[in-house]
């Protein structure tokens, strides 16, 4: 060389680099671990690792890498002769930047003064010149000095580690230093699962993992400081990392000596829903979970995390949300522009919002940290502001800091200012970084340079360039590889490495995985052995098969290959898991377009386990809604009308068992004109049975509901079908009763009870005595209204007999058949508000508890809010207020999310009540932020109420409630 100018810009560089990578702050704590090591002479030691122990051969060889990657970028011959020779004496503020590097936050004063001074020389070069002349200098500089880079910080490494692994473990221990400010052992930086974690669903997590320090520090605050928010969720569109940024968190920051009892979960993962979580999670909490539903388990586990510090992680929580509880949610695109419906925020799971609720009660100490492209609306109030004990951030892109970090890590030879400009362009989104890095990587042209990139379309918006890095990531494949990605696209969730093999085999397979993993397009975890990929990577895959026809082949190959998989029979079938593989075959099979073949796999293997051994009634839901090609207005696309009617109720049916009555109804609606269509009047009167008493009732649609009835029972006589005749009657009687037509729904109640009794059927005979409970109740209630001095008890006598009875035929049916737990439950929950309305508290207790035990291990969401409102009236009698209005308030969310509108009257005018007597609901605030006395909230509530029970108008209304609402709100006005 010319002279010790180009050695003295990379010492300065270096020197940057190393201090940029550990700062000057976590330099001070080097030096004192050294000094607790015995070492002296702190300062002199510090100083050698930022240069004397890097020798002049070393930096001798880089300068001459650099300078043969200096010719290959720039081609005028005078410029590389100035630039390598660099004459400083004649550019003093080049020598001042350089000496301020090591100092400097970034090398951008050393860019610009190079550019000042090439463009004071060669006046003849446009801006474009200058500045590609000096990016590629710098490009050149810092890519050779990567080696001896990485060989100072291994020096640092062994020096104060004592370790010779390799350099992300001791820049994880300074990330860790500034995340926690605290010096950790070497031992603790290697992740060790501790006897009380559970990685349920381990992440495959790809190599050097880069930066989000701000963010990791962020979660240590929360987890360690933040004594209020027991639920931290992090929130954003995909693509930006969630998921990568909680594991590496979770398993590198996490104190396992605090922490000692961890889960993680990821519900994108196959068959994890929500009840799997409740249940695996609890099984490795030592918890039994055996005849314990959902909405048990949920309580269970609430128990568990009010006296032990349990730290929870739930990755992908928006799978468990309206809008993407599909069975094709793992191909479903994000539109970061398209306008949410509200609703479709809600949680699929009942329980699932039960347990975000629970979280709120000051009692827990544990910690939930939640991922997810939505947030639930569950954790929302009326006026928008989030529930107590609550915490969401937005989780935005790489900082640039980190960007060029993680370009740098990646071997890609650019300036800061390169990638910076490069990258901002796509607003920093992980993803999209990732993708360009692997076409740098893997370019013919310039291997490895930033250059590759930089002519690539740039559009207008943001959006659209991301969605043109993933078009140019995807095309820049063999034929053979993007066909390969494509059909592992076809995958619901991760993938065996030996299935892949087995299902799709190839001499280049491996070859080809390590090419898409390279790439940024396919994710391995290697403890596993299972392939994965970015929910954007899969939806374009997917979408960018060939043709249609490839498609369908890669999905017939893979329904043969669960074909083998699958068990012969059912028998073996304990838990939802047992069933992955069939479900794995219908997916395929629907994919491949065979869906009358599906169906009669769901009806074999599905349905039944599905609806009465599990109660997974979300699951039948994401598989039917898979047939509705053209929507669920229209019928599916089936061939036979009886296969269309079938799955039209079945979907239907677990709609409305899911808490989502209005959902099931035009359903029930087009089941029933196909069957009119097929003239088969037997399940026409079925159709019109269940549209009436399973999803009208509940949404306050008395008129049709009744009309409905009406008509079954024409046809049941019409075709001397005495069973469903009766049932029209038992239900008829029902809706009469809510009605306030005492008389005519006596009538109906009896006829219906005769054809039982002629047909020796004792189960529905209970069902008959239940409703007659309920109809005196209802009466009870009446009285109460209009005769204030309440002196007759007939009526409430008159209930507690019928329960009573109601309870001695379930018991009959249990010693002749089998017990039915619907039909106790119902029993218990009547008996129980008789003697309640009787003044008989223990009994109502005993029997309400009864009650609301059987409804949770059955998961009966409708008559939960029932039971809850009794024992919350139960709670007031035995002047338990706090208690009372808690229940009431469990009950309202129960109403709101499920459209109960019959119950949702009566809760509110329980609140009404309540709240007259100072014990309002915290979380409503009925008018913005206006601030409402509690006679104001009392009356809003009657007012509620009185819209509710309204339902279709006199004489279709809830006439009970409606006088209950009318009465309170002229006193309020009084």
């Amino acid at each position: 060389m010319a002279d010790n100018a180009f050695v003295k810009i990379l010492t300065a560089l270096l020197k940057h680099q190393v201090k940029k990578v550990v700062g000057d702050e976590t330099l001070g704590v080097i030096g004192q671990e050294i000094a607790a090591l015995g070492g002296d002479k702190v300062d002199d030691q510090i100083k050698s690792w930022l240069g004397e122990k890097t020798n002049a051969e070393q930096l001798e060889k880089a300068a001459q890498t650099a300078q043969a990657c200096f010719r290959e970028k720039v081609t005028d011959n005078e410029i590389q002769q100035w630039m390598v020779s660099l004459p400083l004496g004649n550019l003093p503020k080049v020598v001042e930047a350089i000496d301020e590097l090591p100092s400097s936050p970034d090398e951008s004063n050393l860019e610009n003064a190079l550019r000042e001074s090439v463009a004071l020389n060669w006046k003849k070069l446009s801006s474009e010149q200058v500045d590609h002349a000096v990016n590629s200098f710098l490009s050149c500089l810092r890519s050779a000095l990567l080696p001896i880079e990485k060989q100072t910080l291994m020096i640092i490494g062994r020096s104060v580690l004592r370790t010779e692994d390799k350099v992300d473990l001791l820049v994880r221990w300074f990330e860790q230093y500034i995340i926690t400010g605290k010096s950790v052992e070497i031992k603790h930086l290697n992740p060790e699962l501790s006897e009380g974690w559970y990685l349920a669903h381990p992440y495959p997590m790809p190599p050097n993992f880069t930066g989000r320090v701000e963010e990791r520090k962020m979660l240590t605050d929360w987890l360690n400081k933040d004594n209020e928010n027991r639920l931290f969720i992090l929130r954003a569109l995909g693509g930006f990392g969630k998921s990568a940024l909680t594991w590496h968190w979770f398993n590198n920051n996490v104190d396992k000596a605090t922490w000692q009892t961890a889960i993680w979960w990821s519900f994108y993962e196959k068959e994890s829903g929500f009840d799997s979580f409740l249940t695996e999670t609890l099984t490795h909490l030592g918890i039994e979970t055996k005849d314990r539903s959902a909405r048990q388990q949920v309580n269970d586990l609430l128990a568990v995390m009010q006296k032990t510090n349990v730290l929870i992680a739930l990755d992908g929580f928006e799978r468990l949300l309206r809008q993407y509880g599909r069975m094709d949610a793992v191909l479903q695109e994000d539109d970061e522009d398209a306008e949410i419906d509200p609703s479709q925020r809600d949680c699929t799971s009942q329980a699932a919002e039960v347990f975000l609720h629970g979280l709120s009660d000051k009692e827990i100490i544990s910690k939930v940290l939640m991922t997810s492209r939505l947030l639930p609306r569950a954790l929302e109030s009326k006026d928008g502001k989030y529930q107590k004990r609550c915490r969401e951030v937005s989780l935005k892109g790489f900082s640039p800091d980190d960007a060029v970090k993680h370009f740098h890590n990646k071997g890609i030879q650019a300036t800061r200012a390169e990638i910076i400009e490069v990258c901002s362009k796509y607003d920093y989104h992980p993803l999209s970084l990732s993708l360009l890095v692997g076409l740098i990587n893997e370019s013919h042209e310039k291997r490895g340079d930033i250059e590759a990139v930089k002519n690539l379309e740039i559009f207008d918006d943001v959006k659209a360039r991301k969605h043109h890095v993933m078009k140019r990531a995807y095309e820049s494949l063999t034929p053979e590889r993007r066909d390969l990605l494509s059909k592992i696209s076809c995958f619901r969730g991760s993938m065996e490495y030996a299935v892949i093999k087995k299902v799709f085999p190839s001499p280049d397979l491996d070859a080809a995985l390590l090419d898409l993993r390279k790439r940024g397009l396919l994710q391995y975890a290697g403890e596993t052995q299972r392939y994965d990929m970015h929910p954007i990577v899969r939806h374009y895959a997917y979408d960018h098969f060939t043709d249609e026809k490839r498609r369908k082949e890669a999905h017939v190959e893979l329904a043969m290959h669960f074909i083998d998989a699958m068990p012969a029979t059912n028998t073996k079938v304990k838990t939802l898991e047992d069933l992955a593989p069939v479900i794995e075959l219908y997916h395929h099979m629907v994919r491949a377009g065979n869906l009358d073949e599906a169906l009669n796999l769901f009806y074999d293997r599905i349905t039944k386990p599905t609806y009465y051994q599990f109660g997974a009634y979300q699951l039948r839901i994401e598989l039917l809604r898979a047939l509705f090609l053209d929507g669920e207005d229209k019928p599916p696309r089936l061939k036979r009308d009886d296969y269309q009617a079938f799955t039209l109720n079945a979907l239907a049916n677990s709609y409305s068992l899911s808490g989502q009555p209005r959902r099931a109804v035009p359903l029930f609606e087009m089941q029933i004109a196909l069957r009119e269509k097929q003239g088969d009047k037997k399940n026409l009167a079925s159709g019109l049975g269940n549209v009436a008493y399973m999803a009208q009732i509940h949404i306050g649609a008395l008129s049709e509901a009744e009309r409905n009835l009406r008509r079954q029972i024409d046809l049941c006589r019409e075709i001397e079908d005495e069973f469903r005749e009766a049932v029209g009657h038992q239900e008829l009687g029902r809706v009469l009763s809510y009605r306030g037509a005492w008389e005519e729904a006596e009538q109906e109640l009896d006829t219906g009870l005769k054809l039982f009794e002629k047909q020796h059927i004792v189960q529905s005979e209970g069902i008959i005595w239940s409703y007659r409970a309920l109809r005196f109740l209802f009466m009870a209630r009446e009285e109460a209204i209009f005769d204030t001095r309440k002196s007759n008890n007939e009526y409430r006598v008159s209930a507690i007999q019928s329960a009573q009875r109601a309870l001695e035929l379930a018991d009959e049916e249990a010693r002749t058949d089998a017990p039915t737990p619907v039909d106790y439950m119902r029993a218990y929950w009547l008996l129980g508000a008789a003697y309640r309305g009787n003044s008989d508290l223990e009994k109502a207790e005993e029997n309400l508890s009864k009650a609301i035990s059987i409804c949770r291990q059955i998961n009966m969401v409708y008559f939960e809010a029932d039971i809850l409102l009794d024992i919350a009236r139960l709670r007031y009698a035995q002047n338990n207020y706090e208690e009372a209005k808690s229940l009431a308030d469990e009950a309202l969310l129960i109403t709101e999310r499920c459209g109960y509108v019959l119950q949702g009257a009566d809760v509110n005018l329980f609140l009404a009540s309540l709240a007259l007597e100072g014990h309002r609901l915290e979380r409503l605030r009925f008018e913005g932020t206006k601030e409402l006395s509690d006679k104001e909230i009392a009356t809003l509530h009657a007012k509620e109420a009185l819209k509710l029970a309204s339902c279709d108008g006199p004489p279709y209304y809830y006439k009970v409630a409606y006088e209950e609402a009318e009465r309170m709100l002229e006193q309020l006005a009084g």
